[in-house]
């Protein structure tokens, strides 16, 4: 049995959907607009359920028509106009980044804090943790965290896997490290896959997809799901471009920005982190709680039933499991 610290890590309250990884080549020219050459790497979505061996954080309870705006890979060359465009809307955004990208841009670091963003944890060298040896998943998340606490020493501590690669190892390794003040791993309701309705940026601009559309794909997921964390990549300026166009859209709809600690799920797991489950507790994020093995909570967000067993969450029918000691319907 393990002990389960880093909550949220056996929420009962997304989907069971998983990122893997994205590469994408802008479509304007090599690497026009965007770091790293020509290839930047971005977190998108396919159905490899190998990677889900835990639930992760997600905005399904947030009220209807209120988002977060998260922003991952970076800092990029125009987060710090980012986090002041936000920040004049009177949007909070959480900024996940790469600590190997921090050199040379110390200035959006100080401006993301400055302008009361969240800076969050998206480990050193955006490698999928579940393919690591437990000190190298610590070591991704302890080099940056050395940059997060200098600049933001009070916290609060939030972390995304790459990917959205989490598993029970992966947890298990932060909980036995200093990194166990860490809450997550957070997803994402929207911006994760590029189809005909929706959009993920990464995807749009490799895919030679225009700022307008892309933005008007964003749009239409977010007025469809109507509420949620949504994801971005700041290292893409035109990812900046397509913010400037879809904010003040959504301002003009009645949308309501809330800053990621105080999505539900993610608040709760905040508040929480002080009293992890003991070895054979799940963590519920749903009930803000650990429980005891055998109890059976039904999801948030896609209204299944899961039981706590030996510390993880199984599948369970809930009403008709015999095996539920308890049951907390929604």
């Amino acid at each position: 049995m393990v002990a389960r610290r880093l909550l949220a890590l056996l929420l009962v309250a997304t989907s069971a959907c998983v990122a893997t990884a994205g590469c994408a080549v802008d479509g304007d020219g090599i690497g026009e607009g965007d770091d790293d050459d020509n290839v930047v790497v971005g977190d998108g979505m396919s159905p490899d359920d190998e990677l889900v061996a835990e639930r992760q954080l997600n905005g399904s309870e947030l009220p209807n028509k209120t988002i977060s705006l998260t922003f991952d890979d970076g800092p990029g060359r125009r987060t710090g106009e980012l986090a002041d465009y936000l920040a004049e809307k009177g949007v909070k955004g959480a900024f996940f980044i790469n600590g190997s990208k921090v050199a040379g841009r110390q200035g959006a670091i100080d401006k993301i804090v400055g302008r009361g963003h969240l800076l969050a944890n998206h480990t050193h060298n955006h490698k999928q943790l579940t393919s690591l040896s437990a000190a190298s998943v610590v070591k991704e998340i302890a080099d940056t965290d050395a940059i997060i606490a200098q600049a933001q020493p009070q916290g609060p501590w939030v972390v995304r896997a790459p990917f959205g690669a989490w598993n029970a190892n992966v947890a298990r390794a932060i909980n036995a490290s200093s990194m166990k003040k860490y809450v997550g791993s957070v997803f994402w309701d929207q911006g994760g896959a590029l189809t005909t309705t929706a959009a993920a940026d990464w995807d749009c601009w490799g895919k030679g997809v225009s700022v307008q559309r892309c933005g008007d794909l964003y749009l239409n997921e977010i007025r469809t799901k109507k509420r949620g964390v949504v994801l971005f990549h700041d290292i893409h300026d035109k990812t900046v471009d397509m913010i400037k166009q879809i904010v003040p859209t959504l301002i003009a709809e009645g949308y309501t920005f809330a800053a990621l600690e105080d999505v539900p799920s993610v608040k709760r797991a905040i508040a929480g982190a002080s009293t992890p489950a003991r070895d054979e507790q799940c963590q519920s994020a749903t009930l803000g709680r650990p429980v005891d093995e055998n109890v059976c909570v039904q999801s948030r967000s896609t209204q299944r039933w899961s039981r706590c067993v030996d510390g993880e969450w199984i599948a369970s029918t809930g009403p008709t499991d015999t095996k539920c000691s308890q049951r907390f319907p929604l």
